[in-house]
């Protein structure tokens, strides 16, 4: 069998050689080999002063070289705030408008995440506005969700929707039933405010006038629809129910005009404390 022979120096190339010491004179010079350059970290380029400027390097060419700038990136960051913010704390006129827009019955421009439950209602009150027929809306939810601003949002486009559209545009009372004294006064604050034109008696109580206007086709044709925008209903769970059961009979006689929205933060009220109203529709 043949056997392949490999000459000297093919076989010295494959050997790889041993380094060479230093004082061999003999020996060719090798190549130094640079260190690595150490990276500032981004604290000690933020530290450093503005005279001396970090280099950036990139190993992708398709990038273009970052430019240095004279100013530190804090310096940066704090002149760009100080453009937009002219905040000045001795200015009375400042800080009156930053508490008024602060307090908490300041309506902001726009209420978010409401549009479909908005939407709902509006609805619902353009209807009964368009065909002049009364109805009722039970609205419940967690405290700061929306409920009071959302429904005086829809009242605002209810009565803007009807001048556009040629309807005569309802009257809206709302009601905070936090400032009354009793349940029943909230029957009171209806007629006092002149919403529904009847004619008072010293012997009959507000709830029975507006029972007998809605009773009769002559008398409530001559009074406009009503809106009736009832806050805090909480506050009207009493012993005695009635008054939150007479209230949205209301809308339930015969010739009423009345639009009632109820807002509670009770999710089983109507279940709880009216039964018979469902027991209605």
């Amino acid at each position: 069998m043949p056997s392949l022979a490999v000459s000297r120096s093919v076989e010295e190339s494959l050997t790889p050689q041993k380094r060479r010491l230093r004082s061999n004179s003999t020996a060719a010079p090798e190549t130094p080999i640079s260190a690595p350059t150490k990276r500032k970290s981004p604290r000690r380029c933020l530290e450093s002063s503005p005279s001396s400027h970090p280099t950036v390097s990139t190993r992708n060419d398709s990038i273009g070289p970052v430019s240095n700038s004279s100013k530190s990136l804090a310096e940066e960051l704090s002149e760009d705030f100080s453009k937009k913010l002219n905040w000045n704390p001795s200015d009375a006129s400042q800080v009156s408008a930053v508490k008024e827009a602060l307090h908490v019955s300041t309506s902001p421009p726009t209420i978010v995440c409401r549009e479909e439950e908005q939407r709902r209602v509006f609805d619902f009150c353009k209807a009964c506005v368009e065909k002049e027929q009364s109805g009722s809306l039970y609205v419940c939810g967690c405290p700061g969700t929306g409920k009071s601003l959302s429904m005086e949002k829809v009242s605002n486009q209810l009565i803007k929707w009807a001048r556009d559209g040629g309807f005569e545009p309802p009257e809206v009372l709302s009601i905070n039933c936090t400032a009354l004294t009793s349940s029943s006064q909230i029957f009171g604050k209806i007629v006092d405010n002149g919403y529904v034109k009847v004619k008072t008696s010293g012997t009959i109580a507000p709830l029975q006038h507006l029972q007998n206007v809605y009773s009769q086709k002559q008398q409530s044709s001559s009074s406009k629809m009503l809106l009736i925008i009832v806050d805090e209903l909480d506050y009207l769970i009493t012993k005695d129910r009635a008054v939150l059961h007479d209230l949205f009979m209301l809308t339930t006689l015969p010739f009423s005009r009345c639009i009632l929205i109820g807002i509670a933060n009770a999710i089983d009220l109507a279940d709880r404390f009216l039964p018979k109203l469902q027991s209605l529709n």
